[in-house]
């Protein structure tokens, strides 16, 4: 062999080892990367699993306590204020007024002026009509001003007002918690 040919042997052989190690360095480097955001994927998966079975476990011990739906029909039927009448039904004696729920008369929707409807739905929850029953900007926004400390605002919608003082008793009702604000959810 002449002096040219092993030189040129030695540069190819260089050439070569330097191939074969950026390709093996590379290699490692992507395995590292690999190995690494298969790591984080599968650590933000077993994250999210376990706050997704809190959360489960959360709202089913809040359900468990949640009165029966039907009870909303049965305070439908007993809406009304207690009247007293006399034997023959025609002279009333008495009106029993609940002290928790006021006075209560029983008016078909038909008769409740589109004015007072407006009126109580711009001033209750604006959103009413287009909501599904909770309000969630008007619950963040109590939530918020109760954390700093603000004056107590109301987030609850028409709807979650209903729930609460149809389902709830009154101690339950009167009673200022996040608590019942998730039940009424």
């Amino acid at each position: 062999m002449t002096p040219i040919r092993i030189l040129r042997l030695v540069v190819l052989q260089r050439r070569q080892r330097k191939r074969t190690q950026a390709r093996s360095g590379g290699s490692a480097l992507l395995r590292t990367l690999g190995a690494v955001l298969a790591a984080i994927l599968i650590f933000n998966l077993a994250a999210l699993s376990g706050l997704v079975s809190s959360a489960m476990a959360f709202y089913s011990s809040i359900v468990q306590d949640l009165p029966d739906p039907e009870r909303i029909e049965y305070v439908e039927q007993e809406f009304e204020t207690t009247r007293i009448y006399d034997r023959t039904g025609q002279v009333l004696l008495w009106e029993i007024i609940d002290p928790h729920a006021g006075d209560r008369v029983w008016v078909p929707l038909d008769e409740v002026p589109d004015y007072l409807t407006c009126a109580t739905v711009a001033i209750e929850d604006r959103t009413f009509w287009e909501n599904p029953g909770v309000n969630p900007r008007g619950i963040l926004r109590a939530f918020w001003a109760n954390l700093r400390g603000q004056h107590i605002q109301g987030g609850s919608s028409i709807t979650q007002q209903l729930i609460k003082n149809v389902v709830f008793d009154y101690e339950e009702r009167i009673k200022r918690s996040y608590t019942r604000k998730i039940k009424e959810v």
